[in-house]
């Protein structure tokens, strides 16, 4: 027997007509209507299922097509951030030596004002010295003394006021200069008003 030929309209109905064929001399119009109509309910049902499972498989698809684009965006988004964490580490190392050069200078600068403290007290040492002995009158004495406290006084002020208020607050060499200061603000409103 030959396979039966899928090229017309109605594949079903030959096969069905040839199977009736081979087992009797006549063909049943209803059985055979009946028959082509299960066999199209079947084709039908396989359709569909065939149909699902496509969209089935279409949705998936989608859903790791969305799913490898998230992960591929998370993947960018890391590599991003750590991009700007190495490049950041320099900024941090960059920012720690300015830390630290601020913290040598301000050691230094204390250490200054602790020798000049030390010559302070070493002066009015060797003043008291001479005064026991006679050799420096007491007012005189006093008078050093008070003209040493003032002189210290100053250092010490002049460096923490310069420190706190004039001193720029990242890089320890640099005085900072605000817009009223020097007469720059004056300047910069008179030339953007004109």
């Amino acid at each position: 027997m030959a396979a039966p030929s899928y090229d017309y309209v109605f594949p079903a109905a030959d096969s069905i007509a040839a199977q009736q064929a081979i087992g009797s001399a006549t063909i049943d119009p209803t059985s055979l209507m009946n028959q082509i109509s299960t066999s199209e309910a079947g084709n039908l049902y396989d359709s569909l299922n065939t149909a699902a499972g496509n969209s089935s498989q279409a949705l998936t698809y989608g859903m790791y097509m969305y799913r490898n684009k998230t992960i591929s965006d998370i993947a960018s988004d890391l590599t991003k951030k750590n991009l700007s964490v190495n490049n950041g580490a320099s900024d941090t190392y960059a920012r720690q030596g300015e830390i630290d050069e601020w913290q040598a200078q301000n050691k230094l600068d204390t250490f200054f004002f602790l020798q000049c403290l030390f010559l302070y007290l070493t002066s009015v040492i060797i003043l008291i010295f001479l005064q026991r002995f006679g050799i420096i009158p007491s007012s005189t004495i006093q008078m050093f003394i008070a003209l040493f406290t003032i002189v210290l006084i100053g250092i010490l002020w002049n460096r923490a006021y310069y420190t706190s208020q004039l001193r720029d607050k990242r890089y320890w060499n640099r005085r900072y200069l605000g817009l009223k200061d020097g007469g720059v603000y004056k300047a910069q409103s008179c030339s953007s008003s004109s």
